[in-house]
Formats: C-alpha cells, structure tokens, sequence
C-alpha cells in the first residue's frame, strides 16, 4: 500500500503542465464570493468540462481532493488529445490519469443514445442513462438535477458558465462529465459519472439543454464507477493541489449548494 501511494505521488510529480492556458477568465467571473466545502451539505462545482455533485457525508478534504483529481485528470488529457477530433481518445486520456492515482474505474464503454428513450434535451438523457448506473436511488438522482438546475439558473458572466462553456463546447463537438461523489461502504468514497459526447452538423451551443433530436445529433455516453480509499485520496490531495494550484482560478468555479 505505501509503496502504490509512493508510486502514485512519483506520477503526479512527473506532470508536465508547462504550456496550459492561464488567465482566460475575465477577473469579474472568477472574483466571486467562494463558498467553502462542507460534509454537511449537498454541494456542486464546475471542474472543466465536468460538473460534479458532493453528497453529504463526504469530508471537505476528500471533495477538495477529488474536484483537484478530476482538473488534473483534464489538464492532462488536453494536452495529449484533441477533445475536437477525438474526443473518446480525450477520455481514455482523462480516465487513465484517475486510474494512475488510485481510483478503481469500471469503465461501461460508449453507447449510442440517440434513438433510445423519450429525452429530447440533452439534460433530459443524462438522468435517464444514469437512472440506469444508479439504479433506484433517489435521492442521488435528485442531486444531479438539481446541479444541473443551478448551471441552468447561472448568469452568463458566472464562473460556473464561462468556464464549462469553454471547456465542452467545440464546434459541431461538445464533450463534458456528469458525475456524483457519495460515501461508499469502510473507508470508501464512490464515485458515478457519465463521460458525454455530443456530434451535430452544426454548433452545439448551451450543451445540457440542447436539442439534440431536433438538430439531428448523436448523443453517445459512456457511464463508469469508481472507488477510491479515503485515506489514499486525502494523502495524495496536497500532491495533486500543488501541481494544479497555478491553474485553478481558470478551471475551476466557486462551490454552490445544492
């Protein structure tokens, strides 16, 4: 176990970033007033192209740790796939770099939804594929929604908008991550997400809430699980946060509750 986590830190430092974009949020959206993680509460934030949701139980250093995860995950990714032309090679990517610092994915492979279901909007399929993933959870459900509602209600100028515009929008292209953060059983945090991609023969625009039945687009997703070790992720969080701390006003937004 020391050793893996040992090997684990060697990786993250290893890291190459040089080259990331910086400083492409206007100073008025990345200013606001920030709220702080709470085990508490049911929380959500905008890390890249994912938005993720935090369930109560989970501890603040674990929720700093994984959203600190996941924009490594990204950062990394972009700069060894082109999210434009290949945007599943883009997740094979991100998915790797997770798995390199100790989260066990059970990765479901990409499905075409487009003719499946009754969803017209795109926000529409995601709780209806991930209806399947989490099975009759309510509650987990129900805190997907209502992240998702808080992007919807968000005012243009917001981090929470300017960054996820930016990072899942490209062209006739968009990809981005729904995922949920809960307490698993022991000393375990699970996480479900669903990886989207979305291919029109035009623009997408406003992604969650596009159309995509009526503009002719495939909705392709690729639903995965994840564990992770408390202990493990809270040990490595300082690591990981030191390696992405340069670029998380431009990738990262403010933390709502939900």
């Amino acid at each position: 176990m020391l050793a893996d986590r040992e090997k684990e830190r060697e990786y993250v430092r290893s890291i190459d970033l040089s080259g990331t974009p910086r400083g492409i949020v206007a100073q008025g959206a990345a200013e606001q007033a920030q709220e702080v993680f709470d085990a508490a509460k049911d929380q959500a934030q905008v890390v890249g192209s994912g938005l993720l949701s935090f369930a109560q139980g989970v501890t603040p250093e674990v929720r700093e740790a994984i959203s600190n995860s996941a924009l490594l995950a990204q950062l990394v990714a972009n700069k060894r796939a082109s999210a434009d032309q290949d945007p599943t090679a883009w997740y094979a990517e991100y998915s790797q770099v997770l798995q390199n610092i100790g989260w066990v994915v059970q990765d479901h492979g990409w499905a075409d939804y487009t003719a499946e279901g009754k969803a017209a909007e795109v926000h529409e399929k995601i709780i209806e594929v991930l209806s399947v993933a989490l099975g009759p959870t309510v509650t987990a459900l129900k805190l997907i929604q209502s992240a998702i509602d808080v992007l919807k209600a968000m005012e243009p100028d917001t981090s929470w908008l300017t960054i996820f515009s930016r990072e899942t929008q490209h062209a006739s292209i968009a990809r981005f991550q729904i995922g949920l953060v809960e307490p698993g059983p022991a000393d375990e945090v699970l996480v479900t997400m669903l990886a989207c991609v979305i291919e029109g023969e035009k623009s997408v625009t406003q992604v969650l809430f596009f159309k995509y039945r009526a503009e002719r687009a495939r909705f392709l997703g690729n639903s995965t699980k994840a564990s992770i070790n408390r202990g493990a992720v809270e040990d490595l969080g300082p690591e990981i946060r030191k390696k992405v701390r340069a670029y998380m006003t431009d990738y990262v937004s403010s933390i709502t509750d939900i």
